[in-house]
């Protein structure tokens, strides 16, 4: 049956539509604060994240054990059967996509890319670990631009009342 004109703007007016809600969605979740738990709970479990960070649509479970072992991660299967578990149905990070002989295939959920995690975490592994550089000899170290107030909101550096 061949699309008639008006068929055809009713399919490209419900796809509009969609995307207006998919994208409505989308802002909802960023401004939520979902993002910033999920990385504290990746920060506090750095296995979690390379589970999350080695799910790509191809490898199956197996795989990624294998990958964390070649990354020195180590993980057993029952662990990454574990943390795959978190991020399918506590996070909503990760859905089984295909399911094959040979094992599951994961990829990261629309709330996965919403939130942008995969990004977060690449940057976050990209930075070098903050290191406080030692004062010189001979220097004495700088101290903050601003004195932390105290419990009773005085400022440490003001001066005594008298």
């Amino acid at each position: 049956m061949p699309e008639t004109p008006d068929l055809f703007n009713e399919v490209a007016l419900l796809r509009d539509q969609i995307e207006d809600m998919a994208k409505s969605v989308s802002a909802l979740t960023r401004q939520a604060g979902l993002r910033e738990d999920v990385l504290a709970a990746m920060a506090k479990d750095p296995l979690l994240a390379s589970i999350f960070l080695l799910v790509d649509g191809v490898r199956t479970q197996n795989q990624i054990v294998a990958a964390l072992k070649a990354n020195g991660d180590g993980g057993s299967q029952a662990t990454v059967s574990r943390k795959l578990d978190l991020l399918i149905e506590d996070h909503d990070l990760v859905r089984t996509t295909n399911r094959a002989a040979d094992g599951n295939r994961y990829v990261h959920t629309q709330l996965a890319k919403d939130l942008k995690i995969k990004r977060a975490l690449d940057r976050s592994a990209a930075k070098p670990p903050a290191t406080a550089k030692p004062a010189a000899a001979g220097t004495k170290a700088r101290r903050p631009a601003k004195a932390a107030k105290a419990a009773d909101g005085t400022d440490s550096t003001d001066a005594p009342a008298g």
